[in-house]
């Protein structure tokens, strides 16, 4: 495995434990320097109409949030030396709109960026936009780690979400490394057609013949989804093979589209149940 450079974007050490676990277990497994970024969301400018107000309140908030902040990153400095394995603290502070790009930026100089899935409720908004930013600017994958994950490595049992997309296809570009120490790949298609400009006379034929010409033997699985989402179907596909990671890509169709049609990404972050490497 090449990775070599594993970066967890962190903000709570609680809350980010699947993704410190996942980082350490796979820089452990890949032999990797391991690095955390710790992110501080700064609250925005209140409004008002007199500016002398605006700049007290803004400083009051400010200096709550920093200090709120120096007290979550010292919990997540003490459980990365529990690990008893090196780890790189780094910290960044932006407003909520742009943690996003200081994600990416931090992102770009790592392999693979980790972070934690999406929690229901409050803070999922940040997070949906920490893990965009990195898919959308920084040209690395991100590595999503569900909660609870406590398991010791990834990459045994590996499903691939196809769809024959720009997207999924570079995803598992960027799964090679991983994939060529898979014991067990298999390729899912949903609803998929045969399509001159997709998936050709055979769903899945195509991408499983080329992953075998790489060494990889790679069964395909047509799969009616049933009345199902598209995210439903493939965690449940997952489940069935005992996959320990999910492979696909991230965000086909625009943003503001996502927002407001859903999406299988969006969907698939909020409930997925193994770790899922995605690329766009």
């Amino acid at each position: 495995m090449s990775w070599k450079d594993i970066l967890v974007i962190v903000s709570d050490a609680q809350a980010d434990e699947p993704a410190i676990a996942l980082g350490e277990a796979l820089a452990k497994q890949s032999n990797a320097h391991l690095a955390a970024a710790f992110l501080t969301p700064l609250p925005d400018e209140p409004l008002a109409y007199e500016p002398t107000v605006v700049a007290g309140v803004w400083a009051e908030l400010l200096g709550r949030a920093r200090a709120d902040a120096e007290a979550e990153r010292k919990r997540v400095e003490e459980r990365l030396k529990r690990a008893g394995q090196p780890c790189e603290l780094r910290t960044a502070e932006a407003l909520s709109r742009d943690l996003g790009r200081v994600a990416a930026v931090h992102a770009r100089y790592a392999d693979v960026a980790v972070m934690t899935r999406p929690p229901e409720g409050i803070g999922a908004e940040v997070r949906e936009e920490i893990i965009e930013g990195v898919l959308f600017h920084s040209g690395r994958p991100a590595l999503i780690a569900p909660a609870g994950w406590t398991g010791a490595m990834i990459g045994k049992r590996v499903v691939i979400a196809w769809d024959a997309s720009r997207e999924a296809t570079r995803a598992l570009s960027e799964a090679d490394d991983i994939l060529e120490f898979s014991e067990a790949v298999t390729v899912i298609t949903i609803d998929a057609k045969p399509k001159m400009f997709g998936h050709g006379d055979q769903p899945g034929a195509n991408i499983a013949a080329h992953l075998k010409r790489r060494g990889v033997p790679a069964a395909v699985k047509n799969v009616d989804s049933g009345g199902r989402s598209a995210s439903a179907a493939i965690l449940e596909e997952a489940r069935t093979l005992n996959a320990d990671l999910v492979v696909m890509g991230g965000y086909a169709h625009s943003r503001l589209r996502e927002l407001v049609f859903g999406g299988a990404t969006r969907e698939l972050l909020r409930s997925a149940t193994v770790p899922i490497l995605m690329a766009h």
